[in-house]
């Protein structure tokens, strides 16, 4: 968030309920944060049962309402119960003044019934689909295009052109990086993943390994030539760098979709948990194709 602010930059950050009643105890942190857009990242994130788990319901409409229950709930992230209020409302507590109307899906593993919640919650902007390259709306949601990991960024004369070239040739992309990535050697919620596939959360909460100091201070580096080149390309108004969020003036068509490879994309994350969904394929087409009923 310095290093955005040295540049002029702001970005959007997507917090989950969990990080937001954590939060609460660093005011410095909130206070930098503050100058930039928050969204919304699940009351939790790989706690079982995960969103993919929750709604594989065989009634959409209950699958409804137990996200609705969820999202406004703290989770325990080590059984994954319900403890009280929390979710959303914790990060709407945290930032007051902001329109948290944006949402990303842990692992971009979104589920039709899911999202409806959300959307009655004030969720009108999704950031977990490859739905479009370009924003498209349907549903009253907004979704954006399915964005660009940049966490590698190495700053070499051909990654320049070759990201360039892809960001420039669509009107609107999005770029993200897990700011986790610049200090930690692997993925914090390893812990949830079990060897044998089996869908159980960790007895006990671990801090991930860090990288070397070393390492860490390359990765702020590259990050950083990100950052200015992302900036040189705006002053020669190449591009605008904004987080600004506008409803879509394309509407998507839903014959144009094609369902199970939309499934498919939602569910590669519960593959990675070992998990097999056994309604929600029939969850996207109610909502592609029946969305009122």
């Amino acid at each position: 968030m310095e290093l955005l602010e040295e540049n002029d930059l702001t970005g959007l950050f997507f917090i989950t309920g969990n990080m937001a009643e954590k939060l609460s105890e660093h005011p410095e942190t909130v206070a930098l944060l503050d100058e930039h857009q928050i969204g919304y990242h699940s009351s939790s994130h790989s706690t079982h049962p995960t969103i993919f788990e929750f709604t594989d319901i065989e009634r959409f409409q209950e699958a409804y309402q137990t996200s609705l229950m969820r999202e406004t709930s703290y989770i325990n992230p080590l059984t994954g119960e319900i403890q009280g209020s929390g979710g959303i409302h914790a990060l709407r507590s945290l930032f007051p003044k902001k329109n948290i109307s944006a949402f990303r899906a842990p692992g971009y593993s979104w589920s039709p019934p899911h999202l409806e919640a959300l959307k009655t919650l004030g969720i009108t902007y999704d950031f977990s689909t490859k739905l479009s390259t370009d924003p498209i709306t349907f549903n009253e949601i907004t979704f954006y295009p399915f964005p660009i990991f940049c966490s590698n960024w190495q700053g070499g004369v051909r990654e320049h052109i070759l990201f360039q070239k892809l960001i420039l040739k669509n009107p609107i992309s999005i770029l993200t990086i897990h700011p986790s990535t610049l200090v930690n050697k692997l993925d914090w919620d390893l812990i949830y993943y079990s060897k044998n596939n089996r869908l159980i959360n960790p007895k006990k909460m671990m801090t991930p390994t860090s990288k070397s100091p070393e390492e860490i201070s390359n990765s702020f580096y590259r990050f950083e030539l990100l950052i200015k080149h992302l900036k040189g390309l705006q002053k020669i108004h190449l591009l605008k760098v904004t987080p600004k969020l506008e409803s879509a003036e394309k509407a998507l068509e839903p014959e144009s979709i094609d369902i199970t490879k939309c499934y498919n994309d939602s569910i590669v994350w519960a593959g990675g948990f070992g998990y097999k969904p056994k309604f929600l394929y029939n969850h996207f087409r109610r909502f592609f194709y029946n969305p009122s009923k």
